[in-house]
C-alpha cells in the first residue's frame, strides 16, 4: 500500500500540472462537503420522513414495508449506532451522519472513475479536472444531499465498468468474479437502478457473454444466482416486500395514478422555459424538467429550497432597473453589483436562465460526441438508457402507474443519476483530452455552479441557531468559526460534539441494541476486498499466489 501511495506522491511531484489540479479536486471535495454540511438539513431533504423507517429497523428490526435494498441504509444505521448513538439532539447528529457516509460513498465511487480514467489512458492533467466537473455537477451535488439510495448505485458502477473492460482487455475470468459481489450489491439497491443497470449492462457487455466458454458461463452464473437470492432474500425478510413490488406512486398516492402521454418525451417550449422557469409550469416537458434539473434545482428541494441556508442572504450581482433609454451595464460601487437597464420590466430569473444556457451546451456537446466518438459512445449513451427506462415506466404504467401529471417529478435525474454522472463524466475528459485549454471553461464553469449553489452571501448573512450548532460539531469548527462570526462572538463558539448535548430524548430508540444484516455486511466486505484487489494489483501479482490468480 505505501509503495502504491509512493508512485502516486512522486508521478505528482514530476508532473506540478498534475499536483495543483490534484489539490484543487481535493480542496473542491472538502469545501462543498463542509457547505452542504452547513447550508442543507437532511431533515428537510426530500422523502426524509418517508425512508426514516429505515433507519429505525435497524435498532427496533420492525418490518419497513418499503422495497429498498438493505445495503445503502446499513451504512447509515451503523454510522450512526458506532459514532452517535450516545449523543443526544437527533436531528443535528442524524445529518451529521448521513451527510458524512454520503461523503465516503461519493469518495468511493470517484476513486473508481479515477481508476476507469486512468484504465482509459487519460492522463493525470485531464483526470483531476474532469473529477472536478464531477464533484461540481449539480446531480452529484443532490445525492450527496439526500437520504437516498442511487449515490451507492453511482459508487459501484465504475467499478462495474472497470472489471468489465479489464476483462475484455485480458480475458482473465478473476476479473468477471470480483465482479459478482459489486454487481449483485447494485442491482439490489432499488427497483430503478436494478433496470437501468441490467439495460445497459446486457447492451453494452453483451460480448462478455459470448467470449467466456460455456463452462465459465455456467459457473459465473450460478455463483451470481446464489448471490443475488441471499442478498434479496435477507432483504425481503426485513421489507416484507420485493425489490419488484414498488411502494410509490399509486400504490400510496392517488395523485399519481395516471401515465404520463406520449407527447411528454418531445413537447417542449422554449420561450416558457426561459421566461417562467417555475416550478410545475414545465410537468408536462420531459425536455423541459431534465434541462432545469441538470444545472438547476426546478423543484425547490436542494440549494433552491427557502428553509435552507443555501437559499437565505443571496447577494444581487445583478439588479435590474427599468429605463426608458438604452443603457449599458453598470457597477454601482456602493452596493458593489451591476445595474442591467431594461426597456420593459419583466420578471429575470438569473439563476435558473443560466442553469438552463448550461444544461443547452452540456447535452449539445454530449450528442455530438456520441455521434462522433464511438471509442466511448455506449458511455456517452448510459444518459439515454436512464432517460428511456423512466419514460417507458411512466408511459406504459409498467409496473405501476408512477406519474403525477400536476407535477412530473418522475423524471426527477436523480432517479437516473449514477448513469447521467457516468455519460458527461466520460464526455468533459474526452473534452478535455482533445483541447486541454477548454479547463478555463470548466472553471467558468464552477464558479457559475457557485453562484446557482447561492453564493456569495450578502454581508448581513448570520448563521442560523441550526447552523452554529453544525460549526460547533464540525471538525474544521476552528476555522468555520473565524469565517462565520465576527470577532465578539467567535469566543462563543465551543468546538466539539460534547458540548452540543441537551435535553431532546427523541432518539432514546436508537439506543438500543443494534441488529446487524450478515448477507448484507458480507457483501460489503467482499466489494471492498474486491477493489483493494483492483487497486494494488501490480503490487499483490509481485506474489506467486496473485500472479496465478490474476493471469491463469
Amino acid at each position: 500500500m505505501k509503495s502504491k501511495i509512493s508512485i502516486f506522491i512522486k508521478s505528482l511531484q514530476n508532473n506540478k500540472l498534475a499536483t495543483m489540479n490534484f489539490l484543487i479536486l481535493l480542496f473542491s471535495i472538502f469545501w462543498l462537503k463542509e457547505i452542504n454540511y452547513l447550508f442543507y438539513d437532511i431533515n428537510d431533504s426530500p422523502d426524509f420522513n418517508k425512508y426514516i423507517i429505515y433507519f429505525d429497523h435497524f435498532f427496533s428490526n420492525e418490518i419497513t414495508n418499503k422495497e429498498h435494498g438493505l445495503m445503502y441504509y446499513y451504512l447509515h444505521s451503523f454510522n450512526y449506532s458506532f459514532f452517535y448513538s450516545d449523543l443526544n439532539n437527533f436531528n443535528l447528529f442524524i445529518h451529521k451522519s448521513v451527510l458524512q457516509v454520503n461523503f465516503y460513498i461519493f469518495i468511493f465511487g470517484i476513486v473508481g472513475y479515477y481508476h476507469l480514467l486512468k484504465f482509459f489512458n487519460f492522463s493525470l492533467n485531464v483526470i483531476f479536472p474532469t473529477l472536478v466537473f464531477l464533484n461540481f455537477f449539480p446531480p452529484s451535488i443532490s445525492m450527496r444531499m439526500v437520504y437516498k439510495p442511487e449515490i451507492l448505485a453511482f459508487a459501484l458502477l465504475p467499478w462495474i465498468i472497470y472489471l468489465l473492460e479489464k476483462y475484455l482487455k485480458t480475458k482473465t475470468l478473476f476479473y468477471l468474479i470480483l465482479l459478482i459481489p459489486i454487481l449483485v450489491s447494485t442491482l439490489t439497491i432499488k427497483g430503478n437502478v436494478l433496470v437501468i443497470v441490467c439495460v445497459y449492462i446486457f447492451f453494452s457487455y453483451f460480448k462478455v457473454l459470448i467470449s467466456i466458454s460455456k463452462k465459465q458461463f455456467f459457473i459465473i452464473s450460478i455463483i451470481s444466482f446464489i448471490s443475488f437470492f441471499a442478498l434479496s432474500y435477507e432483504n425481503n425478510l426485513s421489507n416484507g416486500k420485493s425489490i419488484l413490488e414498488i411502494q410509490s406512486g399509486a400504490v400510496i398516492e392517488d395523485s399519481y395514478n395516471f401515465k404520463a402521454p406520449f407527447s411528454i418525451i418531445y413537447r417542449a417550449d422554449m420561450y416558457n422555459l426561459l421566461t417562467s422557469p417555475i416550478k410545475h409550469d414545465h410537468a408536462n416537458s420531459f425536455i423541459g424538467i431534465t434541462l432545469l434539473e441538470t444545472t438547476g434545482d426546478y423543484f425547490d428541494l436542494y440549494w433552491d429550497n427557502d428553509a435552507t441556508d443555501y437559499f437565505k442572504e443571496r447577494k444581487e450581482i445583478f439588479t435590474f432597473v427599468q429605463s426608458n433609454e438604452i443603457k449599458g451595464p453598470e457597477f454601482n460601487k456602493s452596493s458593489s453589483n451591476f445595474i442591467i437597464y431594461q426597456q420593459r420590466m419583466t420578471d429575470v430569473y438569473l439563476y435558473q436562465t443560466i442553469g438552463i444556457i448550461i444544461s443547452i451546451f452540456l447535452f449539445y456537446f454530449l450528442i455530438v460526441n456520441t455521434i462522433k466518438n464511438k471509442k466511448y459512445r455506449k458511455f456517452l449513451l448510459a444518459v439515454f438508457v436512464g432517460m428511456a427506462v423512466l419514460l417507458f415506466h411512466s408511459i406504459s404504467g409498467i409496473p405501476k402507474n408512477n406519474f403525477d401529471p400536476s407535477v412530473g417529478d418522475t423524471f426527477k435525474p436523480l432517479y437516473y443519476s449514477f448513469v447521467f454522472t457516468l455519460s458527461f463524466t466520460i464526455l468533459i475528459a474526452v473534452q478535455l483530452s482533445e483541447k486541454y485549454k477548454r479547463v478555463i471553461y470548466l472553471g467558468i464553469y464552477c464558479l457559475l455552479i457557485v453562484f446557482i449553489l447561492g453564493f456569495p452571501k450578502n454581508q448581513e448573512f448570520s448563521p442560523s441557531i441550526d447552523m452554529v450548532e453544525k460549526i460547533e460539531s464540525s471538525v474544521f469548527c476552528s476555522v468555520e468559526k473565524t469565517i462565520y462570526f465576527n470577532s465578539q462572538d467567535i469566543d462563543l463558539i465551543n468546538c466539539g460534539n460534547n458540548n452540543l448535548a441537551n435535553t431532546d430524548t427523541g432518539n432514546e430508540l436508537y439506543k438500543n441494541n443494534f441488529y446487524h444484516k450478515p448477507v448484507n455486511l458480507l457483501f460489503i466486505l467482499l466489494n471492498t476486498l474486491s477493489v483493494i484487489l483492483l487497486v494494488f494489483e501490480k503490487k499483490l501479482s509481485k506474489y506467486r499466489l496473485f500472479t496465478f490468480i490474476f493471469k491463469k
